[in-house]
């Protein structure tokens, strides 16, 4: 597998490429905007790039759908008891309740979310908010001090900055250069060997920066069923 950026029209994208037994080169984009690219082992990457170039409006079209439709599923909530949302990979009903000032927790698949103002959304929302992004961001630096003794034995320097973001296109990405990694708030409804398999995968990028053979090597001997894992979390 390899991965690279392409601009198509004024934007860049990123695109999976992925050798397999098809005849035909194929294309199908992901629910994070990204594309996924399948291509028979004769084929060169050069005519997979220009088939999707060749096919780019089309394409830029579905990945603004898709885009568009996660939009709206976020939009559409309503925080309000009953509502149903993911939180590290299981579902949790909503139950709202007045107090005398905001916060929020979760506990036995029941996320209480205390507002002074039940009737605000976006009281709820930014309360919610606050709490989903400390939670998640908890988890990836305690997960990263995890992590990091198995690559420091590597030479790898302990990361300068752990950046996290509204980022759609990726689950997480490594600067090497300036020691710097940023992972997704999205990964909050991942189970958490999932979002342990994204760090791993981004630390893995300061010894080797490409999807090489020797890139998912280093992987593998940190995470062996790092496939099965790549397949659930790009899952619809």
């Amino acid at each position: 597998m390899s991965f690279r950026k392409l601009i198509l029209g004024n934007r860049e994208v990123g695109i999976e490429f992925e050798r397999k037994r098809v005849r035909n080169i194929n294309v199908r984009v992901r629910r994070d905007g990204t594309l996924y690219c399948s291509l028979p082992y004769y084929a060169k990457t050069d005519e997979a790039v220009a088939f999707i170039i060749s096919k780019q409006d089309y394409l830029l079209n579905a990945i603004d759908n898709v885009v568009n439709e996660e939009k709206t599923k976020s939009l559409s909530r309503q925080y309000v008891d009953g509502e149903i949302f993911m939180v590290l990979g299981s579902p949790c009903t909503l139950k709202v309740v007045r107090a005398s000032k905001n916060s929020c927790h979760a506990e036995d698949g029941i996320i209480t979310l205390e507002v002074t103002n039940t009737e605000d959304y976006r009281t709820k929302y930014m309360t919610y908010e606050k709490w989903r992004r400390r939670c998640i961001r908890s988890l990836i630096v305690d997960l990263c001090n995890e992590m990091y003794p198995l690559f420091e034995k590597r030479g790898v320097p302990m990361p300068k900055k752990i950046t996290l973001g509204d980022y759609k296109s990726f689950w997480g990405e490594c600067f090497a250069k300036r020691g710097e990694l940023k992972f997704s708030y999205r990964l909050f409804e991942k189970e958490r060997e999932l979002i342990r398999y994204v760090v791993v995968h981004e630390f893995a990028h300061f010894i080797v920066p490409n999807h090489s053979a020797d890139f998912w090597n280093v992987v593998g001997s940190i995470v062996p069923d790092y496939k099965e894992l790549r397949k659930k979390l790009n899952a619809k």
